[in-house]
């Protein structure tokens, strides 16, 4: 099967163990973790709204199935991963003041940001008693508690990330060593877990685990930066945001630190606008053009194929099949294939 076929499978697997997990409580906490999970609407009512693509659950799957271990042993390790993720985006979206996500109103803007909030920290939990479940699933003990420790460990470097990337905000200067620090916790720690929990719960050896998680953090480190082109670049219809929507925030992501960097009247004019604060007379456009410009959206796309091969040489040694190597390319690709 090919790798969206897999994923077609996994992905009804996964929603109905985080179902199960989040459950049909009345009590508004949990109607509003359904209501961001995009499986009610502000009413209660069910709708479809797009769950994304699960591509954190979906490199757990299959890890596991690619190292000869059953899906089902790994799918309450999935959910925690999918929650935890979204526990992330909650907060995330209280701290960016982000409006929408996927075309929706985001919970904070009706429900306020404290109550947002608590919903994350409720899906956190949540997301911590799901991986019990791995017991009922027969996982040996060391294994269950390898990957809580896993997965809490890349939960606080994600944690940390999301502190460095707000840091910047109030940074007229970021280094690109500082930036992938940052992406290497906010997004990529959890695209590496994924893949050492599925290595961990299929009982492979140290080494297999390790070489797992550096190829998810290279792929998360790739689709990070283009993330970030989404940022700027994205069509609103796809990525749900408003246009320019990280320019108007004034973040510093790997273009926009290159394009500050810049020699030239666009490098100076890029200067000048991030120096001052947000303001709805701001030219976007102008903005993204002097990014353009500098030649820095090129510099990400070639970064973030460089960050793809590193991933796919950290496989190196691992005994995989040709299959399982061409699956994890399909998934690398998957990452970077949205604008190169």
């Amino acid at each position: 099967m090919s790798l969206e076929e897999r994923a077609a499978r996994y992905r009804p697997l996964v929603a109905a163990q985080m179902r199960a997990a989040v459950g049909n409580s009345q009590d508004e906490l949990f109607a509003w973790m359904r209501y961001h999970l995009g499986w009610e609407d502000r009413e209660g009512q069910p709708v479809t709204a797009s769950p994304g693509k699960m591509m954190r659950p979906v490199g757990a799957l299959l890890a596991t199935e690619i190292l000869g271990s059953d899906v089902h042993a790994a799918l309450p390790a999935a959910a925690a991963i999918e929650l935890v993720h979204n526990f992330s985006l909650l907060h995330d979206d209280v701290e960016d003041a982000s409006e929408f996500r996927r075309g929706r109103q985001n919970l904070w803007t009706f429900a306020g940001a404290p109550q947002a909030i608590n919903t994350g920290d409720g899906m956190f939990v949540i997301a911590r008693l799901a991986e019990y479940a791995m017991t009922d699933s027969a996982v040996p003990a060391e294994r269950v508690l390898a990957v809580m420790r896993e997965l809490d460990e890349a939960c606080l470097s994600l944690v940390r990330g999301q502190y460095l990337d707000m840091s910047f905000e109030t940074r007229r200067e970021v280094s690109l060593e500082a930036y992938v620090e940052m992406a290497g916790g906010k997004t990529a720690a959890m695209l590496a877990a994924p893949f050492a929990i599925g290595a961990l719960i299929a009982g492979a050896p140290p080494e297999t685990v390790h070489a797992f998680r550096a190829y998810g953090h290279h792929v998360g480190l790739a689709f990070q930066m283009v993330d970030d082109i989404l940022g700027i670049w994205g069509d609103p219809q796809v990525t749900g945001k408003p246009v320019g929507d990280d320019l108007s925030s004034r973040k510093m992501t790997y273009p926009v630190i290159l394009g500050l960097s810049a020699t030239g009247e666009e490098g100076e004019a890029l200067r000048s606008a991030y120096a001052t604060l947000p303001s709805p007379a701001d030219d976007i456009a102008a903005m993204a053009r002097w990014i353009a410009a500098s030649g820095a959206r090129e510099a990400t796309e070639a970064r973030a194929r460089g960050e793809y091969e590193l991933a796919i040489a950290a496989l190196e040694g691992t005994d995989l099949d040709d299959a399982a190597v061409e699956l994890l390319r399909e998934y690398a690709s998957a990452a970077i294939g949205r604008v190169t």
